[in-house]
């Protein structure tokens, strides 16, 4: 019976990893590296939210400065689905993890949180590869967005605290 059980359970782990083919050269990637080089040109970032456009082939390097006054601790960027839309990568220096979620036929959205983040004036690129998105493709950015889980956690935990403040009134 255990060794049934066993069998089962093999079977069961070996259907659910999921195969995935190593990254393509032209495969729609966005590469987050915060960088001390003083060559440029770098676009200042006055705010907490930016656009920028990939190239006419699909692609390219971006050099921005966060000039907002604000620690970037993440990174939340909507970027047009590139097709085929199953095989978008993130990474990079600035920011511990990235995940891509894939809204619709239209979008996805690309998540970096942790690590280092980007600093203050710090000087930082954004590599699109050499192709892969929609040729002058408009991508947003959003720094410091607060993640739904870490708001619904926070107000979970405040629901007893305020529960048990009222009841130690009443």
């Amino acid at each position: 019976m255990r060794f049934r059980v066993l069998i089962l359970t093999v079977l069961v782990m070996a259907c659910v990893v999921r195969l995935q083919a190593s990254p393509q050269p032209n495969d729609p990637r966005i590469i987050l590296n915060g960088t001390h080089d003083p060559l440029g040109p770098f676009t200042l970032i006055m705010g907490l939210d930016f656009t920028f456009m990939a190239d006419a082939s699909g692609g390219g390097m971006l050099s921005f400065t966060n000039d907002s006054g604000e620690d970037w601790t993440s990174l939340e960027i909507e970027a047009p689905a590139p097709l085929p839309t199953d095989v978008i990568t993130c990474g990079g220096t600035s920011f511990a993890t990235c995940v891509v979620l894939l809204q619709s036929s239209d979008f996805a959205i690309i998540d970096f949180s942790g690590g280092p983040g980007i600093l203050n004036g710090e000087n930082f690129t954004i590599d699109l590869g050499p192709s892969g998105w929609p040729p002058n493709g408009q991508f947003r950015a959003f720094a410091n967005v607060p993640e739904p889980s870490t708001l619904a956690l926070f107000i979970i935990g405040l629901g007893p605290l305020l529960a048990r403040r009222f009841i130690a009134l009443g």
